[in-house]
């Protein structure tokens, strides 16, 4: 590298060692994002939530899911009693899984949901309807929230200081739903009573279950549960929960998940790791620009190793079909199936029994008579000493049909 070359990338280095130090010194913004997640510490995290729920749950009746309540209540051994905790900024479950939700919550278990958006067909089997609220007249979105029991309703009502939107119940069934809770938005700065009420937390039966819902999931963050007159809401709100049963928190239907973080993506979430990769890539460049030319060298080719897998396998299934083994045949055939069923769909193949093939149809999208029958078959030729080439052929079809089926 010349002279001219090297005062060149000093310069520019330097340029961005200033640049890195600047941004370095700079305060790290407030992230408001509403994320709902319980290792986020952020305002809108659960974790001081999670941090503080022992203390008014026993941890014996917490339990947490993380896969989607509809394949989550296909477990059959959830014990009667339970209940269902949902908290995030929007709930949406699909008709399908609000109807199988509903299901469960009829056999007598209860379904709590805080989140400004919840599933229109719950709504609808409830007689329910949300609407947003908001005043053009009042620049302020902070609201102000309180019980309608008298026993838990408080001298002053709680606040969050920070403008957030807001979502209540305009239609409700009068004549069976309970109201718990109500809120407004503060009014000319008086924050000590809420003068125009809405609903925002009701109870309603639904066959021999509960459904309680709750339109404020900001009372369960970090930025409102750290105000120690807040946090005797949030657990006053808990107490509507049964005494008694399993309370199964969900962790799937969440705006921020925890998940498994790359050394990379470790480093381009924190500005001082990542100012200092782009430096070291830059400096990484200028090297290859400036002597990586002089050095190239020609590089030879080289022909890749012929695959042979393809001939093996012909020449493995020609021994078979020599030797007339329909039932190994068979047997290979079941077990290239159920390891296929194992890697694509993550279910376990020991026990091929109706709540597999319950599983399987809900997480393939395939019939389940038709898996039924498949399955069934499979069993029947795994019991043969001997396989024709008709059942042979018959199997094949029911395994092809399977994999081709949309």
């Amino acid at each position: 590298m010349s002279k001219r070359y090297k005062i060149m990338a000093g310069v520019l280095i330097a340029f961005l060692a200033v640049l890195i130090l600047a941004e370095a010194s700079q305060p790290e913004p407030i992230n408001w994002f509403p994320g709902y997640g319980k290792q986020d510490k952020i305002p809108f995290g659960t974790y001081v939530f999670y941090e503080q729920l022992p203390e008014v749950i026993d941890a014996e009746r917490i339990e947490e899911v993380n896969i989607p309540p509809f394949e989550f209540l296909l477990d059959t051994t959830i014990p009667k009693g339970s209940s269902y905790f949902f908290v995030n900024g929007n709930v949406y479950n699909d008709a399908s899984e609000s109807n199988k939700i509903l299901q469960w919550v009829g056999e007598g278990n209860t379904l709590f949901v805080s989140a400004k958006s919840i599933s229109q067909t719950i709504l609808d089997s409830l007689w329910l309807n949300l609407s947003y609220y908001s005043e053009t007249a009042n620049l302020k979105k902070r609201p102000l929230v309180n019980f309608t029991n008298p026993r838990l309703k408080a001298a002053r009502p709680f606040r969050l200081n920070k403008d957030v939107g807001t979502v209540y119940f305009d239609e409700i069934d009068t004549l069976r739903t309970t109201v718990l809770g109500e809120f407004d938005l503060i009014r000319d700065d008086d924050s000590s009573q809420i003068k125009k009420p809405k609903i925002n937390f009701i109870k309603t039966p639904y066959k021999e279950g509960t459904v309680i819902l709750h339109t404020f999931p900001e009372a369960f963050t970090n930025v409102f549960m750290l105000d120690s007159l807040n946090a005797n809401y949030t657990a006053k709100v808990l107490s509507y929960l049964p005494q008694q049963g399993k309370v199964y928190f969900d962790q799937y239907y969440k705006n921020s998940k925890s998940y498994a973080v790359s050394p990379l993506q470790l480093i381009l979430t924190n500005k001082y790791l990542k100012w200092s990769w782009y430096l070291l890539a830059l400096a990484a460049l200028l090297w290859v620009v400036f002597e990586g030319k002089r050095k190239q060298r020609s590089i030879p080719i080289i022909k890749p190793l012929p695959n042979k897998t393809l001939d093996y396998t012909r020449t493995i299934a020609g021994m078979y079909l020599d030797k007339k083994d329909n039932r190994q045949i068979a047997m290979h055939q079941i077990n290239h199936l159920l390891e296929y069923i194992r890697s694509s769909y993550s279910l376990a193949t020991e026990r091929l029994n109706l709540e597999f093939i319950e599983k399987l149809s809900a997480k393939s999208g395939r019939d389940q008579n038709q898996i039924k029958t498949l399955i069934d078959y499979m069993v029947l030729i795994r019991q043969k000493a001997e396989v024709s080439e008709d059942e042979l052929i018959k199997l094949n079809t029911l395994i092809e049909n399977f994999k081709n089926t949309h």
